[in-house]
């Protein structure tokens, strides 16, 4: 089993983005902080095309919560963030059979606060000038290369 965890995502157009994509590869879907939920949002549902009704979700008001939670179930939690000692998604091997993938706000990134909580930092490799990708595509790209882990 595999989750998701949404730290302060701003657009609820990727809310809806991450649950589509939550549905198509079997993964459960927990948002923190302000994360607009499908529930109080229709841009959510919206994007999310029904995503919402097929996807395990739940709503935790603060991020170290949603970890604890996953930790207590067995996983090993990691952070999808660009930092100066993260490992790299192309050789990184989790440690569990179960991971939680915590992704942050759009411009902030994930908290310094989280970064403290998780077991590891995984960034994508960049090969472009740009130094990040959108957390819709940057979730699609760690649930597929992760889907076996």
């Amino acid at each position: 089993m595999h989750i998701v965890i949404l730290e302060n995502i701003r657009s609820a157009y990727n809310v809806g983005n991450v649950l589509r994509t939550a549905d198509a590869l079997g993964r459960k879907v927990r948002i923190t902080g302000y994360t607009p939920s499908p529930r109080e949002h229709p841009k959510v549902r919206k994007t999310s095309l029904g995503a919402e009704d097929s996807v395990a979700l739940q709503q935790f008001d603060f991020t170290t919560q949603a970890i604890q939670e996953a930790k207590r179930q067995g996983m090993q939690v990691i952070a999808a963030e660009i930092t100066a000692n993260a490992l790299s998604l192309a050789s990184f091997q989790p440690n569990a059979s179960s991971l939680a993938i915590v992704f942050g706000n759009e411009v902030e990134g994930v908290l310094e606060q989280t970064l403290a909580e998780v077991d590891a930092v995984v960034a994508i490799p960049m090969h472009g000038v740009k130094e990040s990708l959108n957390i819709g595509q940057s979730a699609a790209i760690f649930m597929r290369a992760l889907r076996s882990a």
